[in-house]
């Protein structure tokens, strides 16, 4: 699913980043550019940075 609009990244480009290691807006913004025109996607990334950061503290046990 499309994430941004603008820049075209999607949900799976985005958890890409996060994989990778990018645990900020500006990390995801700086890899992809998502985030970076209207900004009207920021809250989704944080949620997705959210998610995947507990879900990292989760796996790590």
């Amino acid at each position: 699913m499309l994430v941004c609009i603008c820049k075209g990244v999607s949900d799976r480009r985005i958890t890409e980043e996060i994989r990778r290691g990018a645990c900020t807006l500006r990390q995801i913004q700086e890899g992809c550019q998502a985030g970076t025109d209207c900004k009207s996607c920021v809250r989704q990334i944080r949620q997705m940075l959210s998610t995947q950061a507990h879900s990292g503290r989760d796996s790590e046990g």
